[in-house]
């Protein structure tokens, strides 16, 4: 048989990359291919609410609320030189909109069971799954990959292959990844029976959060995963573990908890657990911060651990995995359902918005590694980061980190905003209601005046790109914008989603020389030759994208 998609891996990534695309394509030919048996054994139990909206768009969240797994309402950080503890309180992010679901709380889960679940669902939506079948090679044709073997003989072709291998790597993709220098460290983890909850530190019983606790070679991390059973797990340099290559993974935990006054406390009267040795075992892992340097190579398309991995201090190790695998279903989905696409122009921008995601979040992790700042000091390099992610300028810095911990700068500001449909009417419409509905907060660049000349400080590029359309499952061709300028404001660092509507392309031409607001609006509304009823919102548009390349540092007024 030859299916539209061939999916290796049956864990979160590939099973929603399974899910959503036939939600959105029913008649989809989907196989899925896991090496393993299910349930197995899986680090990553700590999820944040983000991946609420992702599981709600799957069909399955209703099925992981009641699975009983440990609500998680938060985190606590206790970081640096201040040991007070912080508290991040998922309910307190200020949305600019009402999600489908709710994002008060997420959970720590399981992973055999959550991905039990996920895969089970997958195959009820029209999946044909095979188990314990390994892929043991590629097909190609020329340098397009056009299927896979197995272990037991077979082959199967397909139009698409998706490599959702997580992090033990598909054909040799070990050596196709790019390790972060910054980042060469190893996690040990170990679980414990008997904790207790603590107010300040793991949240009272029924509003568990997640326990962050620094130390002087890295950080530990502690959260229930059942009612009597806590995973805690210490992340250090590779160097400072080799110091002690004969300790096991359980005494490396627990000389972490002696040294830890917080750590100590919440375990107090824990045990480990060792009746338990296949589902909860003690174990190290290694160098776990990459990205793969083809994420997108001819018939062949990586997505989550395969596709990057960012350390996990904000536990958002599941999110990205689901996040990048929904953008790419959307991607295959508007690909296989309309052949006059231009399939390298949609794919390219999937990879590249994988890449940016993971960009911003190992950017905001090297601070993190720091370990005297205080939280204040995260919270703006959050601030920062969103700002160059949306066009929303009303943010506190303490908001901006919620963003990121909870996986919202990811899956919602980045995308959800006036650029991303292109249709006019939608646009006006989105821009509206998210200028409406954004926090009333003083901007942290004053607001440009009609009567001010802006014009962009360097050559623009202009890239054939495309974005997500939320609830669509599709990608729309966009613009993505880059300027070049003398002082190197073109941050590399950040999430570097800026793109516009195709049709807006003129008004970068426009730039290039000064102009005023009310002129640059004007210009645009003729370009655009939309009606009456729509000129007052298209010139709001088009001043928010001016404000927007002045706030990067792109363009300047005079």
């Amino acid at each position: 048989m030859n299916w539209d998609c061939i999916i290796i891996g049956g864990g979160p990534a590939g099973t929603t990359v399974a899910s959503l695309l036939l939600k959105y394509r029913p008649n989809t030919s989907v196989l899925i291919i896991e090496s393993g048996a299910f349930p197995r054994f899986h680090t990553g139990e700590s999820l944040v609410t983000e991946i609420n909206l992702i599981l709600d768009e799957m069909g399955v969240f209703e099925a992981i609320n009641e699975a009983g797994f440990v609500r998680k309402f938060g985190a606590t950080f206790v970081w640096g030189e201040d040991r007070t503890p912080a508290e991040l309180i998922f309910a307190d992010l200020e949305r600019p909109n009402t999600p489908a679901v709710g994002t008060a709380y997420s959970w720590h889960v399981e992973r055999a069971r959550y991905d039990a679940i996920l895969l089970d669902h997958a195959e009820q939506l029209g999946a044909t799954v095979r188990r314990q079948e390994a892929v043991t090679g590629l097909l190609k044709n020329g340098e397009q990959v056009v299927g896979v073997t197995t272990a037991s003989g077979e082959t199967h072709s397909a139009r698409f292959v998706v490599d959702a291998t997580g992090q033990s790597g598909l054909c040799g993709s070990l050596s196709d990844r790019e390790m972060d220098p910054r980042l060469k460290n190893m996690a040990s983890f170990a679980y414990f029976r008997g904790f207790q909850f603590d107010d300040d530190l793991n949240g009272p019983p029924g509003e568990s959060r997640a326990l962050i606790v620094s130390h002087a070679a890295g950080w530990s991390w502690l959260f229930p995963i059942r009612d009597d059973i806590v995973s805690v797990g210490t992340v250090r340099a590779i160097a400072a573990q080799q110091a002690d290559t004969e300790r096991t993974p359980l005494e490396v935990i627990q000389a972490a908890i002696d040294a830890s006054p917080e750590l100590s406390r919440v375990l107090s009267d824990a045990t480990p657990v060792l009746d338990d040795p296949e589902r909860l075992p003690s174990r190290h892992v290694r160098d776990f911060s990459y990205t793969s340097r083809t994420i997108h190579s001819p018939g062949l398309l990586r997505t989550g651990d395969a596709a990057g991995f960012v350390d996990p201090i904000l536990s958002v190790g599941c999110f990205l995995s689901q996040f990048t695998a929904r953008l790419l279903a959307y991607a295959l989905n508007t690909v296989l359902s309309d052949d006059s696409v231009d399939e390298e122009r949609i794919l390219s921008a999937y990879a590249a918005h994988v890449t940016d995601t993971l960009s911003a979040f190992r950017e905001l992790t090297y601070f993190y590694y720091g370990f005297n700042g205080h939280v204040d000091e995260w919270w703006q390099l959050a601030n920062d980061l969103v700002r160059d992610t949306t066009f929303w300028e009303a943010v506190s810095d303490r908001q901006a980190f919620l963003q990121f911990a909870t996986g919202f700068a990811a899956n919602s500001s980045a995308f959800r905003e006036a650029n991303t449909l292109f249709d006019l009417e939608f646009l006006v419409g989105m821009f509206n209601q998210q200028r409406a509905e954004a926090a009333p907060l003083e901007p942290k660049v004053p607001r440009l005046q009609d009567n001010q000349r802006i014009q962009l400080k360097g050559p623009v590029e202009l890239t054939k790109s495309a974005v997500p359309i939320d609830g669509k499952g599709r990608m729309a061709p966009s613009l993505r914008v880059r300027v070049s300028t003398a002082d190197g404001s073109q941050a590399e660092g950040a999430m570097k989603r800026f793109h516009i509507p195709p049709s807006m392309a003129p008004l970068l031409d426009l730039m290039s020389d000064p102009h005023t607001l009310t002129e640059l609006s004007e210009r645009m509304i003729r370009t655009l030759g939309v009606p009456d009823t729509q000129r007052e919102a298209v010139g709001r548009y088009t001043k928010a994208i001016v404000q927007h390349l002045v706030r990067r540092g792109w363009a300047q007024t005079h």
